[in-house]
């Protein structure tokens, strides 16, 4: 089989729009509160099969809730709601029902902790159904807990649904699993994967809705390493047989993504034949190895979830997440709708999801947080269906664009920067804005902080700094071991090469971030302590060496213990390398005013490690200023924390690198 992939050519195409174009206005006219405040709808509604009714979640009263529309009467229902809980992911199972998860917000590390469970409840809001309880109910019930995450509808009219679960007992730190048939209506349910191979945590059912693929992971004994084998078979009836093994620090993984409609053609992802960068292929079943390559990026790993449409039977295409998306189609008629939509939606970035002759368009760009549309592919009529944050439309944000810095090793350092809107590029006062992780990496798109500091005059800088993901196996390993040494030179460097441009006054920069990135925010005003008149630190890990031994944190199993300990040091071989990048250690370096925040409730980073950091810089007479979001965990959740953190952060920066802050970085 070949697949190619068809490039979207722009198509014009005259179409009956209610669309105008409204005047700007200037950005400081943005109450800070409006940056934080939750969206109207989520920016990505779930279509109904048939595409006659959408799903989307809406705030009510503080939390989300879950409200069918129709598309043909533009009429809405709120189905599902929680006074305490938001809703959350929700899927159809068929065009009548519907099933979602309820949650506290951002913090999916909490959420292990209270939320999830499984419900369902049918599109006008009858036959509510309760299928799995949250972790919260569980533990103050006495009630067993079995979580399941969703694989797939079973499809057409059915209720059902395949999940997996470890309902069978089985060893959970690699995420061992079974496949098990779920009844959305009465909620029992059977046991699909009698046959297990292994200590399994993924599955891929073919469009048959057979179990053909299991990926599973185990520890090796006498190396500890962490191994993925992976199993495939022919049929239900056939034997399981390994086609891949690969170890997992070695960047080698296997991810299986699906089948093409033949139920033949495996789809895989991975660094196959020595790849730096992830890459999409055919599997070959008669040599067992990656065959032809389907989809490859120059700076990006391709292994996300394969496009289908399972209505007209064809697989779409596939994301590529590079600094910013691009979507590589196999479809021609697909091909051919994306290019009339973006030439017709210029300067916007245009996903849709089709059904027989409409599509729900979804928009975001500069100056647009999102927009939803409704597209009539016979008439060729868009309408426009609702804004995302109708309080940002016809406000003028700041443009956030692409660039790329040499580290000092000769490292490519791709970054993002947003520039103030309607201000010169030059002498700007410049927040450095580090990421989490610090395995992840940003993403293009709104960001609320960023837009928040950009409407008052600051130039923010987020570099995608060595260790970060999705850019490839040498970028992500030349941060391996590399906390406060190469991975904060990355961000040093970023600044300076600003500074050297003339874009950024070098008296006026600050550095901010969370999780890893307030570790990078203390160890910066540690090993820079010129260049950085503040830090703000929220979540931060302030010890590398307390990820390890700290008891009551979830950074630990095998995980941890395997590729962990390579990526941030080894407990009982790396003391050396653990004292000279510990930001407590070397606190007395420390001579500019910081700002940290902790979640009372952070299983991720406790509150130990603010604690410690704090107590220290008190001692020697630092200016600290100290803010514990009680019940809250490794992020706020609470909409009314997030404005208030939002406004705290501006006021602090404001104080040391605004217009009329004074050039001191003496301790106070």
């Amino acid at each position: 089989m070949k697949t190619r992939i068809i490039p979207t050519l722009l198509a014009a195409l005259m179409l009956g729009t209610g669309l105008y174009s409204a005047g700007a206005h200037a950005d400081e006219s943005i109450p800070v509160a409006e940056f934080f405040k939750k969206p109207e709808f989520n920016s990505q509604p779930i279509l109904s099969p048939d595409g006659q009714n959408m799903a989307v979640l809406t705030p009510r009263n503080g939390r989300f809730v879950l409200a069918i529309i129709n598309l043909d009467t533009r009429e809405s229902k709120v189905v599902a709601s929680d006074p305490d809980w938001n809703v959350s992911n929700p899927q159809w199972v068929n065009n009548q029902r519907l099933i979602f998860s309820i949650s506290k917000g951002a913090d999916e590390v909490l959420e292990r902790q209270t939320g999830g469970g499984l419900f369902a409840v049918n599109r006008d809001g009858s036959a509510f159904r309760k299928l799995v309880v949250s972790v919260k109910e569980a533990m103050s019930t006495g009630v067993s807990y079995k979580p399941v995450s969703v694989l797939q509808r079973v499809g057409g009219d059915s209720n059902d649904l395949f999940v997996i679960n470890n309902e069978r007992g089985r060893d959970a730190d690699l995420g061992a699993s079974d496949v098990f048939r779920l009844d959305t209506t009465t909620g029992r349910m059977s046991l699909q994967t009698f046959n297990n191979p292994g200590s399994v945590s993924g599955w891929l059912l073919d469009h048959a809705n057979v179990i053909r693929v299991a990926s599973a992971m185990a520890v090796e004994p006498g190396s500890k390493r962490i191994q993925q084998t992976v199993y495939y078979r022919d049929d239900e009836k056939a034997a399981w047989k390994v086609i891949y093994r690969a170890y997992l620090d070695e960047g080698k993984e296997m991810n299986p993504l699906g089948f093409d409609f033949d139920n033949k053609t495996l789809f895989v992802a991975g660094r196959f034949g020595g790849r730096d960068k992830a890459a999409l292929h055919i599997w070959d079943f008669a040599a067992n190895q990656a065959g032809e390559l389907v989809a490859e990026h120059p700076e990006a790993d391709i292994d996300d979830s394969l496009l289908v449409d399972n209505e007209r039977k064809k697989i779409i295409g596939i994301v590529a997440k590079g600094m910013k998306s691009e979507i590589y189609y196999f479809d021609e008629e697909y091909a051919r709708l994306q290019a009339t939509l973006n030439a017709s939606l210029p300067g916007q970035e245009v996903h849709f999801q089709w059904r027989g002759n409409r599509a729900v368009v979804s928009t975001s760009g500069e100056n647009n947080v999102g927009k939803l549309y409704f597209f009539d592919t016979e008439k060729k009529t868009l309408e426009p269906l609702y804004s995302v944050k109708p309080a940002l439309d016809g406000k003028k944000l700041s443009a956030q664009t692409v660039i790329q810095y040499t580290a000092r090793d000769g490292l490519n350092i791709p970054a993002y920067l947003t520039l103030p809107e309607g201000r010169p590029a030059k002498a700007l006062p410049l927040v450095a804005y580090i990421h989490g992780g610090p395995h992840a990496r940003d993403q293009f798109g709104f960001d609320p902080i960023t837009q928040m500091l950009a409407s008052r005059g600051y130039a923010v800088l987020q570099p995608q700094f060595r260790m970060s993901t999705g850019f490839g196996w040498k970028h992500h390993t030349a941060g391996w071991k590399q906390w406060g040494l190469a991975m904060q030179d990355d961000i040093t460097d970023g600044v300076a090469s600003l500074v050297k441009q003339g874009i950024v006054d070098p008296k006026r920069v600050c550095i901010i971030g969370a999780s890893y990135g307030g570790y990078a925010t203390m160890y910066g005003l540690i090993k820079d302590p010129d260049m950085y008149k503040c830090g703000i630190n929220w979540v931060g890990v302030t010890d590398v060496k307390m990820l390890f031994t700290v008891s009551w944190s979830d950074m630990s199993g095998p995980v941890m213990d395997n590729i962990g300990a390579k990526m941030h040091g080894d407990p009982k071989t790396d003391e050396a390398y653990f004292h000279k990048v510990s930001a407590i250690e070397h606190a007395a370096k420390i001579k500019s005013p910081v700002l940290m925040a902790y979640g009372s409730e952070d299983i991720r980073v406790p509150l130990i490690h603010g604690e410690k950091m704090r107590d220290q810089l008190r001692k020697q007479g630092n200016t600290v200023e100290w803010v514990v979001m009680t019940g809250e965990g490794h992020g706020w959740s609470k909409e009314s924390n997030n404005i208030k953190w939002g406004e705290t952060v501006l006021n602090f920066i404001d104080r040391y690198i605004g217009a009329g802050a004074k050039d001191d970085t003496a301790k106070r």
